[in-house]
């Protein structure tokens, strides 16, 4: 019976042990500073910006300045892969946490500082960033509001040419472009690797080419309506001709070679221009001499220079005013 208490004693000693390891070994890797981080980057690994977010000491307010926060939504980001451990040194109380992580625009380190800011389960050490880990990204966006963020459709809250900084998750690559129906721009990419940090980007929408076949088309128009106009100076046209004699006859417009259309961004923010561009128009008038009452017809070509202002509307809808 004696023999029987000692070995179901050893028994419970043995697996109090058991468990105090595990405890140990839990602490020290799932339930570690480590493992905390990691889970942090797993959320970003997924792109779960809501997740990322949800984690103690991952705070909007934080280091950004107040930077605007509306990147920090589900679709912005690209995603990592290789997520693996490098270091974890403690100093003052703190952990300062070395991750390794691979993004599709580049692979980088970044290091984390947390503490230990409460006990999860009775057992298991809680964390929480000391630092958030969110940098700054300075984003110009050119003559339009709208812009892309790895593929995420945004609306500057600042239509201007003035640069608005928004806060970002770290680590990352952030690409930002530009993708409507009628621009589109060169796509940039900032890789984020430290808290903290500071970075800059430009999006500059150019027209594309169904923009300019669609301002080619309503110019054509309207220059073919300018044509129609029996007066020397057609009214919100591009050409016109004085005759220094008396017009006895209707004039009669002609295009003869239309402007070969460029758009480039406009005076204005929001506005695109036309260039000054060479077009020719015809005119054809019968004319009475002021000096001897001789008559005669005025029947030239007529070069001329176009310039315009374009404007989006709703919907994209172009509207094209001659200068």
């Amino acid at each position: 019976m004696r023999r029987a208490v000692i070995s179901w004693i050893a028994a419970f000693l043995i697996a109090v042990l058991a468990a105090g390891a595990s405890v140990v070994v839990l602490n020290a890797t799932v339930f570690g500073a480590g493992g905390f981080v990691s889970v942090y980057l797993g959320a970003l690994a997924r792109g779960d910006v809501s997740d990322a977010l949800s984690l103690p000491g991952v705070d909007t307010r934080g280091d950004t300045r107040g930077a605007n926060a509306t990147l920090l939504q589900d679709g912005t980001l690209a995603g990592l892969s290789d997520i693996h451990q490098l270091s974890d040194t403690e100093r003052d109380g703190a952990h300062w946490v070395t991750m390794g992580w691979t993004s599709p625009h580049g692979s980088g380190t970044t290091t984390f500082e947390v503490r230990r800011i409460g006990t999860r389960f009775g057992l298991f050490p809680e964390w929480g960033f000391v630092a958030s880990p969110m940098a700054t990204v300075s984003l110009t966006v050119r003559n339009d509001a709208r812009f892309t963020v790895n593929g995420a459709q945004q609306v500057s809250p600042k239509p201007s040419d003035r640069p608005v900084d928004y806060a970002v998750l770290v680590p990352g690559s952030y690409t930002f472009g530009h993708r409507t129906a009628l621009l589109t721009a060169e796509p940039q990419s900032v890789v984020v690797d430290t808290v903290g940090e500071e970075l800059s980007a430009r999006v500059q929408p150019q027209a594309d080419a169904a923009f300019v076949t669609a301002v080619t088309a309503q110019v054509r128009r309207q220059l073919d309506g300018c044509a129609k106009q029996t007066v020397l100076f057609p009214t919100g046209c591009s050409f016109g001709q004085p005759i220094p004699n008396r017009v006895s006859g209707a004039p009669a417009w002609s295009i003869v070679s239309y402007p070969r259309i460029i758009i480039a961004p406009g005076a204005q923010y929001g506005t695109w221009a036309i260039p000054s561009t060479p077009g020719t128009a015809h005119l054809k008038v019968a004319v009475t001499s002021l000096l001897d009452g001789s008559t005669s017809t005025f029947d030239q070509d007529v070069p001329f220079r176009l310039r315009a202002t374009i404007t989006l509307g709703a919907d994209d809808a172009i509207t094209v005013v001659q200068q």
